[in-house]
């Protein structure tokens, strides 16, 4: 967790990493977790890796549908890295297809959520697998 200076109070918030080669969804994903969370974002699996070598995230939302590197791909290597391989993972997806619904859910994600996401049951879905944690 992290530590935030807040009117000389140190505040503990935990960091959440977002992962999704969408501009616009990472800005809104943010602003939705920023009161509740340290919030660092990237746009590709590379620069996520980047990301948690600076620093640690405490959960990743990961985007199940990217480019180059799809979201299963990262996850995968996510899981193979003992320095990361504990992070809880939440899946974000755009597609309710039962097949990727399957084949997501078969890599045992911390939870999965369709896009775009709904500020209450994100910060819910985030709030229950942190207390697992």
């Amino acid at each position: 967790m992290t530590g935030v200076v807040v009117s000389n109070e140190v505040v503990n918030k935990a960091h959440v990493l977002v992962v999704d080669d969408n501009a616009i969804l990472l800005r809104t994903v943010k602003d939705m977790l920023a009161e509740d969370y340290s919030v660092a974002i990237a746009v590709s699996g590379a620069q996520a890796f980047m990301s948690i070598e600076k620093h640690k995230p405490d959960l990743i939302l990961l985007d199940y549908e990217m480019p180059i590197v799809d979201g299963a791909e990262v996850f995968q290597l996510l899981r193979d890295d003992p320095k990361a391989n504990d992070i809880p993972v939440i899946f974000l997806t755009a597609s309710a297809d039962r097949e990727v619904v399957t084949k997501l859910i078969s890599l045992n994600p911390a939870g999965y959520m369709l896009k775009p996401p709904k500020k209450d049951k994100l910060l819910e879905m985030i709030a229950g697998v942190l207390k697992k944690k």
